[in-house]
């Protein structure tokens, strides 16, 4: 079959993407693939028990009549399946409706009855279709050794069993006495609470404090002397002028 220019663009870009180029190999390859597969639940006709397709084989990818990107295999149980494996085990799935694929490393020889080799009649585009003259790549076989353990395994410690106890006794309740009731005292009325010192300012601090002044008590009246005679005036003033004479002789 001839190839439109827009066919072969589509071709190249669809086939080519992340998702799709997984799906391709394993038709090219032979392998099995499981998936998840979603659809619509009405109209009842077009309707799609979704669940999960195990170990499905993919025979060919292409364009439905509505132009949706489609994919034809072969289904088994225990595949989800609407209208069962009496009839028949081929399926067709809207790719866009298929998620978590997964591609196995089982391998199918590619021989299951009413397949025919080239293009699919349910397809008016098939861009890929199984190939049985086409060599495949055989799975890589893994091997794998078994770790090395550095420690010995030592052997599980028997476990202890409990001897069953007897129950705690339950402590008995202390029952409640009741107390005399206890009149509330009368309030007493506030009283007017002292002033709190106002701290004294570091000029304050320096002077000294002012002592009260003291009542002055009264004091002994001095005695009183005497009075001299008359003569012992007289005899001191001619002492005195006697010393002014000989202080002018001096002269």
């Amino acid at each position: 079959m001839k190839y439109t220019i827009i066919e072969l663009l589509n071709e190249n870009s669809i086939l080519k993407t992340s998702y799709t180029k997984p799906l391709v190999d394993a038709i090219k390859n032979r392998r099995k693939i499981t998936f998840d597969y979603y659809g619509p639940r009405k109209p009842k006709k077009d309707s799609v028990r979704p669940g999960r397709r195990i170990k499905a084989e993919p025979y060919a990818i292409g364009l439905s009549k509505k132009g949706n990107l489609i994919l034809r295999a072969w289904v088994e149980p225990p595949s989800v399946s609407k209208k069962g494996f009496a009839k028949t085990n081929w399926r067709t799935f809207m790719i866009s409706r298929t998620k978590n694929m997964t591609i196995l490393d089982e391998v199918f020889d590619g021989n299951r009855h009413g397949y025919k080799q080239g293009n699919d009649n349910s397809m008016t585009v098939t861009y890929v279709s199984l190939d049985k003259s086409q060599k495949i790549k055989e799975p890589k076989k893994q091997t794998t050794k078994p770790e090395k353990l550095s420690k010995p395994i030592s052997k599980p410690e028997p476990k202890q069993v409990k001897k069953d106890l007897p129950p705690p006794k339950p402590e008995p309740i202390p029952t409640k006495t009741e107390l005399p009731k206890v009149e509330p005292k009368p309030t007493k009325s506030e009283l007017p609470q002292p002033k709190p010192e106002t701290q004294k300012k570091p000029e304050d601090i320096t002077k000294e404090p002012e002592q009260p002044n003291k009542e002055e008590l009264p004091q002994p009246k001095p005695e009183e002397k005497p009075s001299k005679n008359p003569n012992d005036n007289k005899k001191d003033e001619l002492k005195e002028s006697i010393q002014r004479i000989k202080s002018l002789m001096l002269l």
